[in-house]
């Protein structure tokens, strides 16, 4: 494949990718992906307040700013508001495969967009550029340092277009774009260094995209030392079998003093602010606030914990806290994968095509690893950290070595093919992930079939406003079914009580019907929900029966009247339908 197509190939790969991340941030709720809402807070404070914010509210403004002023500048055709994120009382951790969404999207989030939204979905689309620039980076990277291996090219940029995770994050606000994009631009001006025999000017962008990179996550700071090697290797290869005294060590020094210092100039105003509010240049003081501490001694069992997590969410878990999984035959299969590289990237380095390329793929797994490293550092204080995304600021590289490893096995003929069947594959992997698994998790449930109502005795519907209780079973679990009589325009919320003889109250939930998995101002007239409850008994309930009382009320305020049975209601502060008794204990 000639150079020309081989662009033409590498831009249809970009193309889809781009359309990936866009399907992925229309189609997965606002909020529901790993820190979004909390990296929405940090937005939206920047939106609002034009400064950075001090202290440890929003939880995400520990990071280094630049991805989110980014961000925050997108939003500005539209107004950045909370207001339209409900949270979802039903969730659980780990979350029920029922109920994934942690947060109840009403028809605020509907399109056309507009208001909070609009600007939310703006973030978004901010992050879908950067997810998309980091895979034309990764594409001149490999060119840059592979210019003869075309079938090694495609296929790391392929594995990278059509990885379900990183797509998933490129859809989402997360400040993990901004590193990956940072991070790919900085390795690509550093092998651009090291082939250049150690000319900045091969690769001028190097000291923008580290100082860039610092300012959109820390993290970023383990490329460093992978780009002083490929200064160092490119100077040395340059003048590989000169005498020790002549080569030319000043220029070196120079140039490297040009590339950090220049990459640190570029962050110093945030070093100085966090010098003078927290007292470090990194503000670890700060993050400690807003972070879950880690208590106990690290442990082997702590290791295996955190490469696992590496692992399974490199290729894709989704949802907030990773909940939403890929069959588990599909890691099986990508485990396996993974061990034929590595074996085949032994291979390669000890038969490497050219003495060069041995210096790359030393330069790449340097990234890998100080990144890894890096990432297990925080990890001795921190929760959470096993997340495959925290290494994006290494993701070409890390694949670079997984596809070489791979074609590695095949002879010399053979690559292309084997690439062809790589990109292939790795696109029917994409679609599926997102048609297959993320789609449907959040698709509304359908609504149920009159003909489960049957087997109840019949009752008079009791209806509020638009939203009719048609039926209930008062039986462990206690379950209502609802139904819109007329399309709804609030987000009405049922209150399930129950309440002993005494008049004492026992427990009490408020939920959107249904476990918030389909907003009412979406229902249509017809719609029939089931909404059963789990109830918490507390200890002190004995044996015997409770009343059980229901009440509606609109999310921002009051109850909803009943249209009928008012005899029913409950005397009090609140209106509630008395609707039987629910027997417990013995």
């Amino acid at each position: 494949m000639g150079k020309g197509q081989q662009q033409v190939y590498a831009g249809f790969l970009i193309l889809f990718h781009l359309l990936l991340t866009l399907a992925y941030s229309v189609i997965v709720p606002l909020g529901e992906a790993p820190d979004e809402t909390d990296h929405w807070a940090y937005v939206v404070y920047l939106a609002e307040k034009r400064t950075l914010p001090v202290g440890p509210k929003p939880t995400q403004g520990k990071h280094p700013p630049l991805y989110h002023i980014g961000a925050a500048l997108a939003t500005l055709p539209a107004q950045a508001t909370f207001g339209f994120l409900r949270s979802n009382p039903d969730i659980q951790i780990p979350p029920l495969p029922d109920i994934p969404n942690f947060f109840i999207h009403t028809s605020q989030e509907s399109w056309p967009w507009h208001d909070g939204a609009l600007a939310f979905h703006l973030a978004r689309f901010w992050s879908v550029l950067l997810s998309t620039g980091t895979v034309f980076a990764t594409y001149r990277l490999m060119a840059r340092a592979f210019p003869t291996q075309g079938a090694w090219i495609v296929a790391t940029t392929a594995l990278l277009a059509f990885l379900p995770s990183f797509s998933f994050i490129g859809g989402m606000v997360n400040n993990d774009n901004g590193a990956a994009f940072c991070g790919t631009l900085a390795l690509w001006g550093a092998v651009a260094l090291y082939r250049s025999g150690g000319k900045l000017q091969a690769g001028w962008w190097l000291p923008l995209a580290l100082g860039c990179g610092l300012l959109a996550k820390v993290s970023t700071l383990a490329l460093w030392p992978a780009v002083a090697v490929a200064l160092w290797l490119g100077v040395y290869n340059r003048h590989d079998g000169e005498d020790v005294a002549k080569r030319p060590l000043l220029p070196m020094l120079l140039t490297g003093f040009a590339i950090f210092g220049i990459a640190t100039l570029l962050a110093t105003p945030w070093l100085l602010r966090n010098w003078q509010h927290y007292g470090d240049p990194l503000g670890m003081a700060l993050t400690r606030q807003t972070i879950d501490l880690r208590l106990d001694p690290w442990t082997w069992a702590d290791t295996r914990w955190l490469l696992r997590g590496w692992f399974v969410t490199f290729w894709g878990r989704f949802g907030v806290i990773g909940h939403i999984a890929l069959p588990s035959w599909i890691y099986l299969l990508l485990a396996g994968l993974t061990a034929i590289s590595g074996i085949g990237l032994l291979k390669l380095w000890l038969r490497p095509p050219t003495p060069q390329t041995r210096s790359i793929l030393g330069l790449f797994g340097l990234t890998v690893l100080s990144t890894a490293a890096v990432i297990w550092q925080y990890s001795l204080i921190a929760l959470g950290t096993d997340q495959g995304r925290l290494l994006y600021p290494a993701v070409a590289p890390l694949l670079a070595l997984l596809a070489g490893g791979l074609l590695t096995w095949s002879p010399p003929h053979w690559q292309w093919p084997v690439a062809h069947t790589l990109v292939c594959l790795m696109l029917a992997f994409a679609l599926y992930a997102l048609v297959g698994v993320v789609r449907p998790a959040f698709t509304p449930p359908p609504s149920v079939p009159t003909t489960e109502l049957a087997d109840l005795t019949a009752v008079d519907p009791i209806a509020f406003s638009d939203l009719a209780l048609t039926n209930w079973r008062l039986t462990e679990p206690p379950t209502l079914y609802w139904q819109a009589t007329q399309p709804i325009a609030d987000d009405l919320r049922v209150v399930l009580r129950i309440v002993a003889e005494d008049g004492s109250l026992v427990w009490e939930w408020r939920r959107s019907p249904g476990g918030g998995r389909w907003s009412t101002d979406h229902w249509t007239p017809g719609t029939l929900v089931r909404d059963a409850y789990t109830v918490r008994w507390p200890d002190w309930a004995q044996a015997g029966h409770y009343r059980v009382e229901v009440g509606v009320q609109p999310f921002e305020e009051g109850f909803l009247l009943p249209q009928q049975n008012q005899q029913q209601v409950t005397a009090g502060e609140h209106p509630f339908i008395f609707l039987g008794w629910l027997e417990h204990g013995p």
